[in-house]
């Protein structure tokens, strides 16, 4: 009954579909991406449920991890093993794999509209830093570039029979403005003021399945945003949207005590 219950439970996660309410599309995997070796984004975490691949994530410090709150919230509750994988190129192998002890998601989420859409995971063991392993930056007081960012992950190639990448593979995004992303989403989606865009406006390359949860990061290597959802993947028109990380930093913080 608990195999039949996550399967169900990791299936509408990956598709997007919803219990309740308009369907909110996800943003799942990399379109048009290259390759990336993860010593040039050492922050990033594969998360699997049941030893079963579910979303992306990021080191923020030696305790904590960042990714979505639709990644986690169905299984707060749950007796299910969760794991991330820190250090490797692979999904399912390599590097280290850390228990994950706490689930955090805020509390203003909303399913409806993935307004919020952030949660944390505590691990043990803590991460061990070196060349394949390290913390994203948390936004500061500083000024921060926000022209184009870069995402990462291991996504699905098709979406009939789902086959992730087996390798980490990355793509580099503009910026859209918030009016030009609700305008483009308009009768479809609602924007809201915690979530940023980015995209080619005449689509191509994107993130889309398999990619929630991950990083989107900019220059500087500070996390600036989420991957949370989008309307189908790399379309015309259809940016992708991402939890304002720069708008929920102090949360961030203030959940695991950071100084950073």
């Amino acid at each position: 009954m608990m195999d039949e219950f996550l399967f169900s439970a990791i299936s509408l996660l990956l598709l997007g579909l919803k219990t309740n309410g308009l369907a909110l599309p996800r943003v799942d995997r990399i379109v048009d991406g290259e390759y990336i070796s993860i010593t040039k984004v050492s922050y990033m975490l594969s998360l699997s449920v049941n030893s079963e691949y579910t979303c992306g994530a990021a080191i923020i410090n030696e305790d904590w991890a960042v990714t979505a709150a639709h990644c986690i919230i169905l299984f707060v509750n749950d007796s299910v093993s969760i794991n991330i994988r820190s250090g490797s190129n692979k999904y399912d192998t390599g590097g280290v794999v850390h228990n994950v002890t706490t689930l955090l998601y805020h509390e203003k989420y909303n399913e409806l509209n993935n307004d919020y859409d952030i949660g944390l995971l505590k691990v043990s063991p803590p991460f061990k830093f070196n060349n394949a392993t390290q913390p994203v930056k948390l936004p500061g007081n500083e000024s921060i570039y926000t022209s184009w960012a870069s995402i990462a992950g291991w996504g699905y190639f098709i979406d009939i029979k789902p086959i992730l990448s087996k390798d980490l593979k990355y793509v580099t995004v503009p910026k859209v403005t918030k009016k030009q992303c609700r305008n483009d989403y308009e009768g479809r989606y609602e924007v809201t003021e915690h979530q940023v865009c980015y995209g080619f406006s005449q689509g191509g390359k994107d993130a889309c399945k398999g990619d929630s949860g991950s990083p989107l990061v900019n220059r500087d290597n500070i996390i600036i945003g989420i991957t949370s959802w989008g309307d189908d993947c790399g379309q015309p028109y259809s940016p992708g949207v991402y939890t304002d990380v720069i708008d929920l930093v102090d949360w961030i913080k203030s959940k695991t005590m950071s100084t950073l």
